[in-house]
């Protein structure tokens, strides 16, 4: 080792190793303060970076709040019913009209309690359902009956849309309510109005249809007076059994049925009533309307054909409204025929399905058609193409296919003549007895 530095020192003087060594140590001094300076630069651009961070949160967070202020001001001072609700129906927030609307004191009255407590009873099970629909996804439109805090009966109507946080689950409903009681009220008074009307119309086409009647009730009746009669002149001739009267008296009771169902048929095309949808048969309904109508067509000289579709399934209606209409279609186009003196008068009604869930019944004439210009005006209240005509019957005609949920729509026949089409909801089970096509001729 002693030789080593010998060695070193001969190489390098002493005062040339101490300036080796301090060059050593500037050179190491050196590079550890330009670490430093490395590390003192790069800390403060973090430093700034954080700051910059800071500042531009706390802008965005002024910037929320900014938004979630004006967006609670907006809310606050809508005039309709703005709520959030909770899976369970748990009131989230809700703003002042919405206090007023379920008649609240206080927030505290209905935040955090569960929307079925302003719910009517037999409208619960519905707005579960609809608020299933929406946390499922789906935005709706939906009316329900309300009972109010202070027990105040109303008609709401809901718009309702799910809300989504940033992961896109839906975490509440956002509903806009509004009341609509007196839209409700007038149209009840609106229906009551046009079935009334419809009411009057049939009274005024039993009117015209009295001789008809007449016609229906004179043969049962004629035909009882006359098995009457020759069961009297049997007993007062001594000659007969008991057995001898029971086939003339069964027929005298058939007919008073007959008569019977026909004074019933009259009664109740003519009162009052309100619509009672039930599943019925339209094909029963066109044979009934033809027969009621068979006297009149056979007055204007004009055939009647039936074309009644097979295994077709049963229509949700009020069975008499549904014969007023047809009634009034018929008399429309045999008065038509009449006017227009058709050399061939001839009216012809189909029933057949239409697309999935509805079936069609169609009337069409031999007449002189409608004028194209005023065909879309048929249906309008007080219009009317005859001269002492009074245009209310086809207007009721489609109030009355409306108010089943159906649509009505009259067009010129392929050959001349009008086509009058009409559609109604389907219900129940497909009838099995297989029609076929009918003729009732004059």
């Amino acid at each position: 080792m002693h030789n080593e530095w010998s060695d070193a020192g001969q190489m390098f003087p002493g005062n040339d190793l101490m300036w080796l060594a301090l060059v050593i140590l500037g050179g190491t001094l050196t590079a550890a303060l330009i670490a430093l300076v490395v590390v003192l630069a790069r800390l403060q651009e973090a430093e700034r970076k954080i700051s910059e961070k800071e500042s531009n949160h706390e802008s965005i967070l002024d910037r929320l709040q900014e938004n979630e202020y004006r967006l609670r001001t907006i809310i606050e001072s809508e005039p309709e019913c703005v709520k959030l609700q909770a899976e369970d129906g748990t009131v989230l927030e809700i703003n002042p009209a919405g206090l007023r609307l379920v008649d609240a004191n206080q927030p505290a009255d209905i935040i955090g309690r569960k929307i079925y407590t302003v719910v009517a009873p037999e409208y619960i099970d519905i707005y579960r359902e609809n608020m299933r629909r929406v946390f499922a996804g789906e935005a709706m439109v939906y009316e329900f009956r309300a009972i109010t805090l202070k027990n105040r009966i109303a008609w709401m109507e809901t718009h309702a849309a799910p809300l989504r946080d940033a992961r896109g689950n839906i975490y509440a409903l956002l509903g806009i309510t509004r009341d609509i009681t007196e839209h409700k009220q007038s149209e009840e008074q609106a229906r009551r109005h046009q079935t009334e009307l419809a009411r009057v119309a049939r009274l005024s086409t039993m009117g015209e249809m009295a001789t008809g009647i007449a016609h229906e009730l004179n043969q049962p009746l004629s035909a009882i007076a006359n098995f009457a009669r020759g069961c009297i002149r049997r007993l007062r001739s001594g000659d007969m059994s008991p057995e001898d009267l029971a086939e003339p008296l069964e027929e005298v009771c058939e007919q008073a049925e007959r008569a019977g169902e026909i004074l019933r048929h009259v009664r109740d095309f003519v009162r009052k009533s309100e619509l009672q949808l039930r599943p019925v048969d339209v094909n029963q309904i066109v044979r009934s309307v033809v027969k009621f109508t068979d006297h009149e067509a056979r007055q204007h000289r004009t055939m009647v054909r039936l074309h009644l579709g097979a295994d077709l399934p049963k229509v949700q209606a009020d069975s008499i409204m549904i014969e007023q209409v047809i009634c009034n279609l018929v008399r429309n186009a045999c008065e038509a025929m009449v006017e227009a003196d058709s050399p061939r008068r001839e009216v012809s009604i189909h029933t057949r399905g239409f697309g999935n869930d509805e079936v069609e019944i169609e009337i069409g004439d031999t007449g002189p058609g409608i004028d194209g210009t005023v065909i879309d005006q048929v249906f309008d209240q007080f219009f009317t193409t005859k001269p002492d005509g009074v245009g209310m019957g086809l207007s009721i005609s489609r109030s009355i296919v409306e108010s089943h949920g159906g649509r009505v729509r009259a067009e010129s026949g392929g050959s001349g003549g009008t086509v009058v089409r009409f559609t109604l909801k389907t219900g129940g089970q497909p009838e099995r007895n297989r029609e076929r096509a009918d003729s009732i001729h004059s």
